[in-house]
């Protein structure tokens, strides 16, 4: 087996293996959502047709502004699996990893 074939086996095997974290996070982030935003606002809020939120990276900064609004008290990784959540439920903006 060559090099090259040895490295994108190894990359694929990474990336299929991260796959049930990716999701956890997900459900974590459904069920916080649950918890502690549904008491503001329902679902619709994502799928009107004039939302302010337009890219993955507005999705963040309107999850963590709502955090703060309702004061609750999500840590940041949680932030991230709110917005995980919400972005692959209902928004599907690509998201720029950097």
């Amino acid at each position: 087996m060559t090099i090259v074939k040895t490295i994108a086996i190894t990359l694929l095997l990474t990336a299929v293996s991260s796959m049930p974290a990716l999701a956890a996070n997900v459900e974590h982030g459904k069920k916080l959502y649950t918890e502690r935003c549904g008491g503001c606002h329902d679902t619709k809020v994502h799928t009107r047709p004039n939302r302010i939120v337009h890219t993955y990276e507005d999705l963040v900064n309107r999850v963590r502004f709502c955090d703060n609004a309702a004061n609750a008290g999500l840590k940041d990784e949680e932030i991230y699996d709110v917005s995980d959540y919400l972005n692959n439920t209902f928004y599907k903006f690509m998201k720029i990893e950097g």
